[in-house]
């Protein structure tokens, strides 16, 4: 790939732009990197060598290819300067017209044969395409933010991406010591497709007011998730968050399962952008972040009781004093209870090590039993929250969504049942595959969920995959 593709153009000098342009020199090509602002490009590469220079002296990688990097980095300041790059890798702003106009530009400039790409994490590879003479000859290389850091490249396949470029470009990446996964050029491809419920249902569920941002971003950590979903945005940028979820949204017709937050929209406005603004979901200039409220409900028991949460997991039935704990199921405790009242625990990936158990009780639940139920679950050294009695609880409710769209994905050709699963854990970090995480929880508890839960809403956003009913058939 070293001789193929010797000399690599990167477009834009942002933060994207840089680590693409430091994963290429770092495999040995030579790499020329353009920005309209050259003074800006000059300055993220100082930077890149500020970092680089930082792991020297961490000992992390050697002063020898620091200066390799740097030496294979150059910046110039027009795009005539180009005209000579077997690899084109554009990753400027996100609009489609300023990328076309970009892209007729630059096949007046390079070879015949230049072989482009894009790092849009959004737009349709074909529209991008669509203004080359060949557009064959562009594919889609999603790399994720740090570039060098990162192990997934989406390879993206427009509708008319030649089937050797492709392979090229999955090749490519294979040498850059990526781990690549090929998808169709659908919005959002695999990562930002299948994460919006991530995003969407906790808006949603903080817009129903079922518990505070803290409470769920606490909870989806516990079940396992590295970030809550309220802390990533504040990271990735509500404005950029936003702009994506638009754009998903637009660009699959106004499916309601994408449909952007007006909690997001109204931040936007009040310029609440997270950490860059100082304030997001989270106030970052002082630095004060008020924790998740827990159960304060403890009692001890005496040590010959036996304790039913001590082995808790996503299948156990538990009875105490003739009341059932199970794990939701998309109904709400007063749906489901009959001849026993019914308490509810949410969705964790690992029961012994999760932190936080949450639990819900339908309105006439016995007290004197629902406080024995929370103190045995403080007993095995779990922080307890109780929210309201709602469907599918907090964890329960993303999860499923999650796994759904994956589902959708998977059967609408997108991508493979591997390349999804391997997408979301190297991409944004998820603790396991969520086509392997509905096996564990078993297909028709997902499917069960789903439906009650359409049910509920009386809202399509909900409705089950048509891949996952196939599953329990």
């Amino acid at each position: 790939m070293l001789e193929k593709f010797k000399n690599v153009a990167v477009i834009g000098a942002g933060t994207m732009g840089m680590g693409i342009a430091e994963v290429a020199a770092t495999a040995g090509h030579n790499v020329k990197v353009y920005d309209l602002n050259s003074d800006f490009a000059e300055k993220s590469k100082q930077k890149m060598m500020d970092r680089l220079n930082s792991r020297v002296q961490r000992g992390k990688i050697s002063e020898e290819l620091s200066q390799l990097i740097s030496n294979h980095v150059s910046i110039v300041k027009t795009l005539s300067e180009l005209s000579d790059s077997h690899l084109v890798i554009e990753a400027i702003v996100e609009n489609l017209e300023i990328k076309q106009n970009l892209f007729k530009e630059l096949q007046e400039i390079c070879n015949v044969n230049t072989f482009y790409t894009t790092n849009t994490s959004s737009i349709s590879v074909t529209a991008i395409a669509s203004v080359l003479n060949q557009p064959e000859n562009m594919i889609g290389l999603h790399f994720f933010n740090p570039a060098p850091v990162m192990q997934l490249v989406e390879v993206i396949a427009g509708l008319k991406s030649a089937q050797e470029n492709l392979e090229a470009g999955l090749e490519l990446c294979r040498s850059w010591k990526k781990m690549p996964v090929l998808a169709e050029s659908t919005p959002g491809f695999i990562v930002n497709r299948v994460a919006r419920p991530f995003y969407g249902e906790a808006l949603k569920m903080l817009q129903e007011q079922v518990s505070n941002h803290q409470t769920i971003d606490t909870i989806m950590q516990s079940a396992g998730f590295r970030m809550g979903p309220f802390e990533l945005m504040d990271l990735i940028g509500i404005d950029v968050n936003l702009s994506v979820s638009k754009t998903v949204y637009q660009e699959m017709f106004y499916d309601p399962r994408y449909k952007p937050s007006l909690i997001q929209q109204e931040m936007v406005y009040a310029g609440m952008l997270g950490r860059k603004s100082g304030q997001g979901f989270y106030d970052y200039q002082n630095s004060e972040q008020s924790d998740c409220v827990g159960y304060e409900n403890l009692q001890k028991f005496d040590e010959d009781i036996s304790n039913p949460f001590e082995k808790l997991n996503e299948h156990s039935e538990i009875e105490i004093d003739g009341c059932l704990v199970v794990l939701s199921n998309g109904q709400t405790c007063s749906q489901r209870q009959k001849s026993k009242p019914i308490a509810q625990f949410d969705l964790c990936l690992d029961y012994e090590k999760a932190e936080v158990l949450t639990l819900s009780f339908a309105g006439n639940f016995p007290q004197e039993i629902q406080q024995k139920i929370v103190a045995l679950a403080q007993n095995t050294g779990k922080q307890v929250v109780v929210i309201d009695d709602n469907p599918a609880l907090i964890a329960m409710r993303t999860v499923c969504m999650l796994i759904n769209e994956a589902a959708d994905a998977i059967e609408n050709g997108v991508c493979s049942r591997e390349a999804v699963d391997l997408a979301m854990q190297k991409g944004v970090n998820y603790p396991i595959g969520l086509i392997d995480w509905a096996e564990k929880l078993g297909f028709d508890k997902v499917v069960e969920t789903l439906d009650n839960l359409y049910q509920w809403f009386g809202d399509d956003r909900y409705r089950t995959s048509s891949w996952l009913r196939k599953q329990i058939l």
